[in-house]
């Protein structure tokens, strides 16, 4: 082979791996990065869109879970009384006492207890009375198909006739008992720092 067409191959074989390597460099090493970086960012904006739709999931669920709660409330509501009707609830077991013939030797509405941090008000109303069987059942079937939500937290019942015969078909019974009833109080929203705009 002639030396001087040697030398043109190689400097030919050289220009191309030459040429190669600058294209390498200076073309296709940038492409490959710019690549692998949008493959990256093609990644993370797949993550935040799962995220995203599972964030919405989750709102969407919630707002049926908070709009379930609410209609909840409102049930709730509808059977407690409201402050105007407490006197009226408190007549209405003074009489279901005398319908059933029972003289209270104590019947004590409480003072009302707000606990506005979670949503309802207390009254507990102190009832001590002597009955027979039937009437307290009479009285406390009353008391349970009141309209508004009252309720026995408490009862004693003992025998009346303590040191005498008790009759066992109908013995007369002493009753000690508390009710409660609840009222609806708006929550109270985050209590206002001292000192800072109301």
């Amino acid at each position: 082979m002639d030396k001087s067409l040697l030398k043109k191959v190689l400097a030919s074989v050289l220009l191309l791996v030459a040429l190669g390597y600058v294209g390498n460099l200076y073309v296709l090493k940038p492409k490959k990065e710019q690549i692998t970086r949008l493959d990256r960012e093609i990644k993370n904006v797949t993550l935040k869109i799962e995220k995203g739709k599972k964030a919405l999931r989750r709102e969407k669920a919630l707002t049926k879970e908070i709009a379930a709660l609410e209609a909840k409330l409102e049930t709730m509501k509808s059977v407690l009384p409201t402050k105007e009707e407490i006197p009226g609830l408190i007549r209405e077991i003074s009489r279901l006492g005398y319908y059933n013939r029972i003289n209270y030797a104590l019947f004590q509405p409480g003072r009302e207890v707000v606990k506005a941090d979670q949503g309802y008000a207390i009254l507990a109303i102190r009832l001590e009375f002597k009955a027979f069987y039937p009437q307290l059942i009479s009285l406390l079937s009353g008391i349970s198909k009141m309209e508004r939500l009252v309720k026995p937290v408490t009862l004693k019942v003992l025998y009346a006739s303590k040191g005498r015969k008790v009759v066992l078909e109908n013995p007369h019974l002493m009753v000690k008992c508390v009710l409660e009833t609840y009222r609806y109080v708006p929550l109270q929203k985050v209590k206002e720092k001292k000192g800072g705009k109301k």
